[in-house]
């Protein structure tokens, strides 16, 4: 059996898709611009199925979480951002409004007018232009706290395949001084997981409060450390606060490219 590091450097090894292939779409394709480099390129009868952020020479496809349309008249489509949180009315939104007069994208609470390019223009862009799969490609699993304020953030590698887990890191620290740590091994199951460095151990057991069987686990995250065990809060990441922590203030992130129209706009 292979160890887990060479099993994760020889997956990570195996080619990804350089480009996506929009051909079913592209003779419907339109483009808007800010007059600035900036484009997004978009599937003009399903806008919230198919839409690319970039420039010239490449545009990186997009998350859609959400979106509409009615008729000729509007549409609207919901683009993944963490850095965003969408409550109180803040969103990552790419729109148009009457009948095409108005197209606007909308970064939290900043607003950005776009404007329609032209057709033999956006006949170029997309004969010249590299259409690429979503550049983002790692995913928070699991952040905890402990009560001195430390924080342990364990993410991975983001495959479209839900069941392709691999390439965990762990980082450590404070809030903006998180750090790295290397791992030597890891544990991932339904039972929960374990994360071995050269110093301690981070110990993440899931509860099955309500489960059918008779086995009930109680829920328990803590840092082992020798004989010391420290317990662990977990912060949970579906939550639009936590998301947005995770990648502006933790430090993990910082000055990251998504790939997103907020990259620029935000």
């Amino acid at each position: 059996m292979l160890a887990y590091p060479v099993l994760v450097a020889f997956l990570l090894s195996q080619p990804r898709p350089d480009t996506v292939d929009i051909s079913s779409w592209k003779a419907q394709a339109r483009a808007l611009s800010d007059g600035k480099g900036h484009f997004l390129v978009f599937d003009s009868k399903r806008p919230y199925d198919a839409m690319f952020y970039g420039d010239a020479t490449k545009l990186v496809q997009q998350r859609i979480s959400g979106g509409g349309m009615s008729g000729a008249e509007s549409w609207s489509a919901v683009l993944w951002d963490p850095r965003v949180p969408r409550v109180d009315g803040n969103l990552v939104e790419v729109s148009m409004e009457d009948s095409g007069k108005r197209f606007k994208l909308v970064c939290g609470k900043r607003v950005t007018e776009l404007s329609e390019v032209k057709a033999d223009e956006a006949a170029k862009l997309l004969g010249t232009a590299t259409f690429a799969p979503p550049s983002w490609d790692r995913m928070p699993e699991r952040l905890l706290r402990d009560d001195k304020g430390n924080y342990y953030l364990v993410d991975r590698f983001r495959a479209q395949d839900r069941l392709d887990r691999r390439d965990f890191r762990l980082f450590v620290g404070p809030r903006g001084k998180m750090k790295q740590v290397p791992l030597k091994d890891v544990v991932d199951d339904s039972e929960g997981m374990i994360f071995s460095t050269k110093n301690g151990e981070l110990r993440l057991i899931f509860g099955n409060a309500g489960a059918a069987d008779d086995k009930v686990r109680k829920e328990d995250f803590k840092w082992i450390e020798g004989k010391k065990q420290l317990h662990l809060t977990d912060v949970p990441l579906d939550l639009p606060l936590n998301a947005r922590i995770t990648y502006l203030d933790l430090g993990v992130y910082a000055g990251a490219r998504l790939g997103t129209p907020c990259d620029d706009w935000m």
